[in-house]
């Protein structure tokens, strides 16, 4: 029988236990490469980052974002001018209108002139320096497509290595886990289907998915290893070898927004992970929505994609529809005026919009579609309307419009009157803000939060000194082996000879029979 005071000690020992265990990791060095030059990214990437900071790691982080303040334990290597480059040479606009084959080699051609920009950089020589004398206990890399930062690894002696991906989880990732995306039910990541598709959908995506990691295999990698080698000067590891050394990737999705899916071990799901509740907001802003009798509608494009950057003739038709509205509205505006402006308009260049939707006033979220932002509506329960312009910002209306919280404009056809109607279909029908609740109830529903999840797992690697037992062998399988050409071969080959052997062994009974018959009656006769 335990006695009361023998309880207590061991309570105590359990606490003091699960106490030791949560610091057994120690401080480590962590470099933590991500050179994505996209403002999504690195808000989903910086909420790791300062998590693990926090928590005692010296992380040294690359990437084109500075920090606004210096954080304790953190070092920053700064990509300089990678936006003006990137911005320069793409209209993120346009893109809307290409075909999703074209989309594809759109976007690696993206990540190659993103390699490019980032080497180019004095971050990246000041990076390349380091490698002398400088060792790490981890390495972080983007799962996305600057995959030239992979060629650092070996010059740092290759540690452990894990991945990130703030999409929701691109074939590429799957692929370098060795996971089954079944292209039967498992869209690729710029198609608009939902994992149940027609036989068009399914040969469509098939192709597609195939396309893809074609493309990347034979286009997008090869050219990723020559700037490497341009950059260093040398031959290198190929680094398609080198992602096959990934412990885990963190993706960025969950099954109550995303379709289910098999996911071996290393794939490990942290979708949302930078959401935080909301905060008071500045006192402008907290007494525009706080005076919102009607409500407010809040409408933003991302990072990517500018609102100021939209033709004159779209601007005026969404401002003519702002203006038969009584709700009050919140514009994400790059520029210091807005042409047209009516009074229920307020603007602002930066807005901090995870606190802006987690007001109770905030009655309708107008979005690109960008994963991190229809996280966040989803999370403070607010119904969207999805304006996409790329990549998967197609891909999460179509979910968000088959779960019934949104609904979807083209901005290629787009018309006052349609805007006008849609906005105020999702507004005034309670369904799609009854079905945001209700999601939002359970993408909120872990038993941890999504970066308590990322640190565990990120520790866990520095602990164990890697995570290869989470490996899949579909890794070390060539491309016939996995999907069991030579067996079927050889099957198909063993059948055909089995039908071939009848086939003369029926043939010899035929003529053996049939000789019988004819001695049997020339006897006879």
């Amino acid at each position: 029988m335990v006695t009361t005071s023998s309880s207590a000690v061991l309570l105590i020992l359990i606490v003091l236990t699960g106490e030791w265990n949560n610091k057994a990791v120690g401080a480590a060095r962590i470099l933590a490469l991500l050179s994505v030059p996209s403002r999504s990214h690195h808000i989903w990437n910086r909420s790791l980052m300062l998590a693990l900071a926090a928590r005692g790691h010296q992380v040294t982080v690359v990437s084109p974002d500075p920090e606004k303040q210096s954080v304790a334990n953190l070092r920053e290597i700064i990509l300089e001018d990678m936006y003006d480059d990137m911005h320069e040479a793409y209209d993120y606009e346009a893109m809307s209108q290409e075909g999703y084959f074209q989309n594809t080699i759109t976007i690696f051609d993206w990540g190659y002139d993103a390699c490019k920009s980032a080497l180019a950089s004095k971050g990246a020589k000041r990076l390349k320096d380091l490698t002398v004398n400088e060792t790490f206990d981890l390495i972080i890399v983007e799962a996305a497509i600057d995959d030239c930062f992979l060629s650092f690894i070996p010059e740092f002696g290759s540690p452990p290595v894990m991945a990130m991906v703030a999409y929701s989880s691109p074939p590429w990732a799957g692929f370098r886990m060795g996971n089954p995306d079944n292209p039967s039910y498992v869209n690729t990541f710029n198609l608009p289907y939902s994992d149940h598709m027609d036989f068009f959908q399914r040969m469509v995506n098939m192709i597609l998915h195939s396309f893809v990691l074609l493309s990347r295999a034979f286009y997008h990698m090869p050219a990723q290893q020559k700037i490497a080698e341009d950059f260093f000067g040398k031959s290198l590891p190929p680094i398609v070898d080198v992602e096959k050394n990934l412990s885990l990737i963190l993706v960025n999705i969950h099954y109550s927004m995303d379709y289910p899916r098999p996911m071996v071990p290393a794939l490990i799901p942290v979708a949302g992970m930078h959401i935080k509740p909301s905060k008071p907001l500045p006192q402008d802003l907290q007494k525009y929505l706080d005076d919102a009798k009607e409500g407010v509608i809040y409408f933003s494009l991302g990072s990517n994609v500018r609102s100021d950057k939209l033709t004159a003739e779209k601007r005026q038709m969404i401002l003519e529809a702002f203006s038969e509205l009584p709700h009050k509205v919140l514009w994400k505006w790059e520029s210091d005026t807005l042409p047209g402006q009516p009074k229920n308009v307020k603007v602002g260049k930066w807005l901090p919009q995870n606190d802006i939707l987690g007001h109770p006033n905030v009655k309708l979220f107008i979005t690109h579609s960008g994963l991190l932002s229809t996280q966040e509506a989803i999370y403070h329960g607010v119904p969207v309307v999805g304006m996409p312009f790329l990549a998967d910002q197609f891909v999460n209306i179509r979910k968000s419009i088959a779960r019934g919280v949104g609904e979807m404009v083209d901005y290629n056809t787009l018309t006052k009157d349609s805007f006008l109607a849609t906005v105020r279909k999702v507004l005034y029908t309670p369904s799609y803000t009854i079905k945001m609740k209700r999601l939002s109830e359970l993408f909120r529903d872990r038993p941890e939060t999504p970066l308590e999840t990322a640190v565990y797992w990120t520790e866990y690697v520095i602990k164990h000194n890697g995570a290869h037992h989470l490996r899949s062998a579909a890794l070390d399988l060539a491309w016939y082996q996995y999907f069991l050409l030579d067996v079927i071969s050889v099957l198909t080959i063993g059948i055909i000879l089995c039908l071939m052997l009848l086939y003369f062994v029926a043939k010899i009974i035929y003529k053996v029979v049939t000789k019988t018959k004819k001695n049997v009656k020339t006897k006879k006769h």
